[in-house]
């Protein structure tokens, strides 16, 4: 039934792709007459982690940045900052160690990020990784309600397909909800579909575009592989692109051993991203990427939440939108959306109260 809808509804539905393809033939971003900013606060949360540590290297480069705060619970947080400040760019950079910090760290930044906490183990599920990092989550979701609620807040922290439905009930309940500015960063599973179609259609990487659906987890995924530019792929070949997208953080894992998690093309992924939503925030135009976010219309009815091209804008997400998908692809979304329900309930519900997780962080914060 889903599928059928999909394949039988996607001119109707999914007809807004030419914006996606504009975006992945790499234009310009133009400026707007009325851009009124050129230089913004970003907060990475987490930051003495190895992704943290990573994006706040390749941000420290940013053009756009005008002050990047770094944040975490660990002292070590100090000595990153210190080390950064030596990158002779024109962005600051500022170190908050504590919780009890937590909420200058957000104050009036324009992006906030949350990061960190990936899979370390190839048995880890999504909800071992919730466990593992809702207290950061939380944390930083309350302190952005209470000091911040008009900051984008963008989360890269694993499964974004239940915290990012977490974080919007929590903003529900604080009353200053905006959907535009809750942001699950997947863009690294378009980097990986990128790579792998150039591989199959003996391509160079960097030209082509492949867009992602549904989430960002291997069960969650779908590549759009019939819409990537330039068009090169022969249909049979998108099993064996939708499987090596799928595996292809466990061949990491399994190569890194006891070392550490992935890290590398997240942390590039994520500052792509960032940048590009700081060219948004400028007022520039095209500025299109993938991001879970939340969906209404025809696709909301199935899926309240899910990866999908997203079109940036001074507020976050300014429209989003779904390509066309054939066959192979709608049925392996229909099969992802099982996965997805489960981790969108896995996150409101706790928020509802019927999941039973304590969130350590939040008592001392509020003892604080």
């Amino acid at each position: 039934m889903f599928s059928k809808f999909l394949v039988k509804n996607h001119g109707k539905v999914f007809g807004l792709f030419s914006s996606f393809n504009r975006k992945f033939s790499l234009p310009p971003c133009n400026p707007t007459q009325n851009a009124f900013k050129d230089k913004f606060v970003v907060s990475i949360l987490d930051a003495s982690q190895k992704i943290g540590r990573y994006v706040a290297l390749l941000l420290k480069q940013s053009p756009h940045i005008q002050e990047l705060r770094l944040y975490d619970k660990n002292d070590s947080v100090c000595v990153v900052a210190e080390d950064l400040s030596h990158i002779d760019t024109k962005t600051k950079i500022k170190s908050y160690c504590g919780i009890s910090v937590l909420k200058h760290a957000i104050m009036n930044a324009d992006i906030v990020i949350s990061l960190g906490g990936c899979r370390t183990k190839l048995n880890e599920c999504a909800k071992d990784l919730f466990e593992k990092n809702l207290d950061d989550v939380r944390l930083a979701t309350m302190n952005c309600i209470e000091f911040n609620p008009r900051t984008i807040f963008c989360i890269a922290k694993p499964p974004i397909e239940a915290f990012v439905p977490m974080v919007s009930e929590e903003f529900k309940k604080g009353g200053v909800y905006d959907s535009r500015k809750i942001i699950g960063i997947s863009s690294v599973a378009c980097m990986r579909s990128n790579y792998y179609v150039a591989v199959i259609s003996g391509q160079d990487s960097s030209a082509v575009r492949c867009p992602v659906v549904g989430g960002i987890s291997k069960c969650c995924l779908v590549a759009c592989v019939s819409q990537s530019r330039p068009e090169k792929v022969h249909a049979q070949h998108h099993k064996i692109i939708q499987d090596s997208i799928g595996i292809a953080e466990d061949e990491v894992i399994k190569a890194y051993g006891d070392q550490g998690s992935v890290c590398l093309a997240p942390a590039l992924s994520i500052s792509r991203f960032i940048n590009t939503q700081l060219k948004a925030l400028k007022g520039e135009s095209s500025c299109v990427e993938c991001a879970f976010v939340k969906q209404t219309g025809h696709i909301g009815q199935f899926l309240p939440y899910m990866t999908s091209i997203v079109r940036l804008g001074r507020h976050g997400i300014l429209s989003s939108h779904m390509p066309k998908i054939n066959g192979y692809e709608a049925h392996c979304l229909k099969r992802a959306s099982m996965y997805i329900k489960e981790n969108i309930k896995l996150g409101e519900s706790f928020v509802t109260g019927e999941q039973k997780i304590v969130a350590k962080d939040m008592k001392k914060a509020v003892k604080q």
